[in-house]
């Protein structure tokens, strides 16, 4: 799997679009201590795409424990369900 570059015009149309916060977290940029990472909604790992509807921000925290990850044990069902998606 090749990682390639986000465009800057994308890159910046995703962080306009995201109000410049964690999409997890909702952490504003300016409180982050690194640069938001543009993030896959969809990991590449799990079959995502580099297209724009499935970019969003994340702080390096948030990206790095969701990782590639699509669903989750719910805490209070006890079910798998799938991740929240920032951009719905």
């Amino acid at each position: 799997m090749v990682r390639r570059a986000i465009p800057a015009d994308v890159d910046q149309r995703v962080r306009q679009a995201a109000g410049n916060r964690c999409g997890h977290c909702l952490s504003p940029q300016h409180l982050v201590m690194a640069r938001l990472e543009i993030a896959h909604i969809i990991p590449l790992a799990r079959g995502g795409s580099d297209d724009e509807p499935n970019l969003w921000l994340a702080c390096p925290i948030c990206n790095g424990h969701k990782s590639d990850k699509i669903e989750a044990v719910d805490p209070e069902t006890g079910q798998i369900v799938k991740l929240f998606n920032p951009r719905a």
